[in-house]
């Protein structure tokens, strides 16, 4: 996989767990591994702090009430890292992210509609839909 791609896919599993107004170790645990498979420890170290990185600031596991819609920028971002992994990645490495995404969210079991609705973006972007 390529450096891009990953920096892509580590920024837009951050956008996913940031949804509900930070993260568990559950799903940073998930990265983790998911890092661990991919790369050599030196390198899975270094996507996983970018990963943090992206996370930002914020507080495990608190919830945001209110709307069940990403917000604008995140919307932005979530269509653009879109776009860029469209030009790169084909229909089954596409796929494969998808069900990533599925795996990051399922880790913690924590299937909101502000998730969901980031997965669908992406599956709408993708061209992957049922």
């Amino acid at each position: 996989m390529s450096e891009e791609i990953l920096k892509a896919l580590m920024e837009l599993f951050a956008l996913v767990v940031r949804q509900d107004g930070g993260f568990l170790e559950k799903e940073r645990e998930y990265v983790a591994g998911f890092l661990e498979k991919q790369l050599s420890s030196n390198l899975m170290i270094r996507y996983l702090l970018l990963f943090d990185e992206f996370i930002g600031p914020s507080i495990p596991g608190e919830e945001i009430p209110g709307n069940d819609f990403p917000s604008a920028q995140d919307s932005v971002k979530i269509l653009n890292i879109c776009r860029q992994i469209n030009r790169t990645l084909n229909r089954g490495q596409k796929t494969i992210v998808m069900i990533r995404l599925y795996e990051l969210v399922n880790s913690s079991r924590k299937f909101t509609p502000r998730k969901l609705k980031v997965i669908a973006t992406v599956a709408e972007v993708f061209k992957i839909l049922p």
